[in-house]
């Protein structure tokens, strides 16, 4: 992997678990994400236009827009959950890492695809980590912890959102094959704005106001991370392999649970740490064994 790859790929981690802490700080975290979302289709609508003439979508790349699309909304809903519930050490690590995890065991099941050793190792190694995120402590007292929190709260929103990163990364897979990845990303975040509006409007109408008055400048440096993100990926992955690339992007997992610890204060700091650090690991394995 280049220099120039490996920097990308992991300026982009840290940038992304930045604009997390951003939507955890948030006082409503949907109308927050959904004020990013506008900012996004604003700003990147000149992007659109340049390379819309030059797009040919057939019908399963139209297919795979919507399908993204529909994936993206219940991701930014889940995750608005999440941190309401949630810490960012906790909910981060434990959404990223498991959406990765999903995607081998659909596979296994649905396609009857056989895992390597470094699968399973990955596998493992995931599990551990989000096992290690909820204890409160590393003695035998609280290792039945886990099981008890991972009934509700944070911990359920979270898995939920890896649910649907599981579901949309299989999506884009096929979608960037066949839609111009400029043109799909951007109709991918137009069709999630659309969906969650109406919910939006409803139930969060009184707090959109007050989101954007207290936290405009915010919503602004989320709503150009959020996509913009994305196109540096893009980019490292047209200079370097995939299995770098995804790699390294899952140390925005380590980033996350040190910007909880140290800006946010949030609480058992070593637990947490040891977690994410096991589930970047495993991901890294998943990653490699493909």
């Amino acid at each position: 992997m280049s220099g120039l790859a490996l920097g990308i790929v992991a300026v982009a981690a840290f940038l992304h678990a930045s604009w997390n802490y951003l939507a955890k700080k948030s006082r409503n975290k949907l109308a927050f994400i959904w004020w990013a979302i506008l900012f996004s289709v604003i700003l990147f609508f000149p992007m659109f236009i340049y390379y819309w003439p030059a797009a040919t979508i057939s019908s399963a790349g139209w297919v795979c827009i919507v399908a993204t699309g529909v994936l993206h909304a219940f991701y930014f809903w889940f995750m608005a959950g999440a941190y309401e519930r949630g810490d960012l050490s906790l909910v981060y690590p434990l959404a990223r890492g498991s959406g990765p995890l999903f995607v081998p065991i659909l596979a296994v099941l649905l396609l009857n695809e056989q895992l390597s050793i470094s699968g399973v190792l990955g596998i493992t190694f995931v599990i551990l980590g989000i096992f290690s995120i909820h204890l409160r402590s590393f003695s035998i007292q609280s290792m039945l912890e886990p099981f008890l929190a991972m009934r509700g709260g944070g911990s359920l929103w979270a898995l939920c959102t890896g649910s649907t990163i599981a579901g949309y990364s299989l999506v884009d897979k096929i979608g960037v094959t066949n839609v111009h990845p400029p043109v799909y990303i951007y109709l991918m975040f137009v069709i999630s704005l659309l969906l969650l509006s109406p919910y939006v409007f409803v139930k969060e109408r009184l707090d959109l106001k007050k989101e954007w008055n207290i936290n405009k400048i915010q919503i602004l440096i989320v709503g150009f991370l959020d996509l913009f993100t994305y196109l540096m990926i893009l980019f490292a992955l047209q200079i370097s392999k995939v299995s770098y690339v995804a790699a390294v992007r899952e140390v925005s997992i380590v980033f996350s649970a040190l910007i909880g610890i140290m800006l946010l204060q949030e609480k058992n700091a070593p637990q947490k740490l040891f977690g994410a650090v096991l589930i970047s690991l495993g991901v890294v394995l998943i990653g490699f064994s493909r």
